[in-house]
């Protein structure tokens, strides 16, 4: 028979991965309205996660809504787009690049946040 600790241990690994899969983003992605959009950081998420934006100059504003340090990088490939540093919880700051057409990665660099759910996408279409 189980331990009480592998139990509930058993109980939390599910409860994680029903979390986890709620924040694969089904809905529509956010779309960059006339260059500009409003990115969250929480943790361990960055929301929206998925969005969507023509070519062109691309800013966005960046809040820390968690209770830790959070970072947001726009990534194609290993170069950084657009970075903010650290924030500070309820800090906010803008990062803007220009994008061509493709696939990016929304991450924060700090720790294991990435693991932990801070990735999305920027499609440019």
């Amino acid at each position: 028979m189980p331990s009480r600790t592998a139990l509930v241990a058993a109980a939390l690994a599910v409860a994680l991965a029903a979390a986890a899969a709620g924040c694969a983003g089904d809905g529509a992605p956010a779309r960059a309205r006339d260059g500009r959009v409003k990115v969250t950081l929480d943790d361990f998420l960055i929301s929206p996660q998925r969005i969507r934006s023509a070519p062109g100059r691309i800013t966005f504003r960046v809040t820390n809504e968690g209770r830790i340090g959070h970072t947001l990088r726009v990534k194609r490939g290993d170069r950084d787009v657009a970075a903010v540093k650290t924030l500070l919880p309820g800090a906010s700051a803008t990062a803007a690049g220009t994008f061509s057409k493709g696939d990016y990665k929304l991450v924060c660099t700090l720790g294991n946040h990435e693991e932990l759910g801070m990735y999305g996408t920027l499609t440019v279409r």
